[in-house]
């Protein structure tokens, strides 16, 4: 259900979803043409993640994230030229190209860095909570992180301190491996390697308030981050909230394996031919297409309202590639700015 979001809101929500996805697909161009240094990873499938937990947030608060950075990036504002030119390398991005896009940020947005090192980002977001509760600040700090961030002991002294200091602080879990069995201990990749079946137990033993939430439910997600951060501001501590989502098909070294989104699915439910194989994508996981059938379906907005904003982005989205892209690299003497001896 979306109800509880006005109108606008859920328009603009499903917008920033739009253009996350239209940024990932350019991501992707940009590295099948060897455009991107080094590995990256995409947001695609997490859509309504990212954007109903950042849409629940007030502009003080603090914002983190972890190597799939460039969706909660957009879902706070960030602008998706400067975006992309930072992924790209480019002087262009917000940190003049140095970030990349294992460690995006946007510093006057309060979201002040990324970290590709699994689980490292929750202490340092404890820490921005810790500040802001000493100096008694009406804020929160949200960070992002996925599930695999559980299985290293940075997080459980996190959340530790964190729930015995009563911090302000919304710990998110996005748990992109719903589809896989869960059982205690896989080994293989996307299997638990953890000895319980809930992730959320382990918050749970610390005394936090926990949420287990569909990652297709935009109103869910931003739900749960509402009453999470209203707890938080009201000195109840953190609380550790899971979104699962199924896992999208792209691989880890992504393609377009579903191809560019046509928002048009979303009421015609056509599964292309050549993609049949990833069917249940298009019918059920894809969050923008199911996100598209809810506004549909409630009558909050109608197929040309939807696709006239698909095609605004789409316009939006060619002006920042255009932006990335004529962006220069920075020179080689500006290895040595904002570098500090030890």
């Amino acid at each position: 259900m979306i109800p509880v979001m006005p109108k606008d809101d859920c328009l603009e929500a499903f917008r920033k979803m739009l253009l996350i996805r239209r940024l990932e697909e350019a991501c992707i161009d940009a590295a099948q043409e060897k455009r991107v240094p080094g590995h990256f990873h995409v947001y695609i499938g997490q859509e309504a993640t990212g954007v109903g937990v950042i849409s629940a947030l007030d502009k003080g608060d603090f914002i983190y994230s972890t190597h799939r950075n460039h969706g909660h990036l957009i879902a706070r504002g960030a602008d998706p030229g400067m975006t992309l030119a930072e992924i790209l390398g480019k002087s262009g991005g917000y940190a003049g190209g140095k970030a990349g896009t294992l460690h995006g940020c946007a510093p006057d947005l309060n979201f002040p860095l990324s970290s590709g090192i699994v689980a490292s980002i929750i202490p340092i977001a404890a820490g921005t909570a810790y500040a802001m509760k000493q100096r008694k600040l009406p804020y929160v700090s949200a960070v992002l992180f996925g599930e695999g961030a559980m299985e290293e002991g940075a997080a459980y002294e996190a959340l530790n301190i964190a729930s015995l200091w009563k911090l302000p602080v919304l710990f998110i879990c996005e748990n992109n491996s719903a589809e896989v069995d869960r059982k205690p201990g896989g080994g293989q990749y996307h299997a638990p390697n953890n000895s319980i079946i809930e992730i959320t137990d382990l918050a749970r033993v610390m005394g936090m308030t926990t949420v287990i939430i569909d990652g297709l439910d935009l109103d869910a997600v931003w739900t749960g981050a509402r009453d999470a951060r209203a707890r938080a501001i009201r000195g109840e501590g953190p609380t550790f909230i899971e979104v699962r989502t199924d896992t999208w098909p792209g691989g880890q070294w992504p393609t377009l394996v579903t191809g560019r989104t046509d928002i048009r699915h979303a009421w015609t439910n056509e599964v292309p031919s050549q993609y049949a194989k990833n069917a249940k994508w298009f019918t059920r996981n894809d969050p923008v297409l199911s996100v598209a059938r809810k506004l549909l379906m409630l009558g909050i907005a109608g197929k040309e309202e939807l696709q006239k904003i698909d095609i605004s982005v789409s316009h939006q989205m060619a002006g920042a590639v255009e932006f990335a892209n004529q962006s220069p690299y920075p020179p080689a003497e500006d290895a040595y700015a904002h570098v500090w001896p030890t």
